[in-house]
């Protein structure tokens, strides 16, 4: 490590770092023909390195995707029907290759109860959640599926004024303040 300080520091009295830079860092413009030519040969160590991974590999780097793919959609202001609880759970079940059934068994969850979560039409609870983390060993945290439950909680109480309205007639002695 002296070696190289010593090295930078005699350059350095000649020259620029800019100067030192553009001498040592290989900076080179490739053709369009070359440049696809590099885009084919990184495409197929790719390919190989896809092929060569195992199974475990596999899984880990689909819920590591998954995951990715979650923490974006609940960290953006707009909710999505599509990436509902039940779309982001059947995506899970897909990764994991297995059926509903054996997954449903696999979480201490009836079959039906499972169908229904996945449907939207049943709202999951807190402990499926901390079922779903101890599944995927960690890699889905219990929060991040709590998220993705209050995304569409959130969306529906700002949606919902008839409710809010019904409700609101229930009420007595309500606060009310002078502007």
């Amino acid at each position: 490590m002296d070696d190289n300080k010593k090295i930078y520091d005699r350059l350095k009295k000649q020259y620029s770092d800019q100067e030192i830079a553009d001498a040592h860092v290989i900076s080179e413009e490739l053709t369009d023909a070359e440049k696809a030519a590099a885009g084919e040969e990184m495409r197929q160590i790719r390919l190989e390195k896809i092929k060569t991974r195992t199974e475990e590999q596999r899984l880990q780097a689909d819920l590591t995707r998954l995951r990715i793919l979650m923490r974006t959609y609940t960290d953006k202001e707009s909710y999505s029907v599509g990436n509902s609880f039940g779309a982001f759970l059947g995506e899970y079940i897909r990764i994991i290759r297995k059926s509903k059934k054996a997954f449903s068994i696999d979480i201490g969850l009836h079959y039906t109860t499972l169908s229904r979560i996945l449907h939207d039409r049943e709202s999951p609870n807190i402990e499926l959640m901390y079922r779903l983390e101890a599944h995927s060993a960690g890699l889905l945290p219990a929060i991040l599926w709590w998220e993705l439950l209050i995304k569409k909680q959130g969306f529906e109480i700002r949606q919902d004024t008839d409710g809010r309205k019904e409700e609101a007639k229930r009420v007595k002695n309500a606060l009310t303040f002078r502007s």
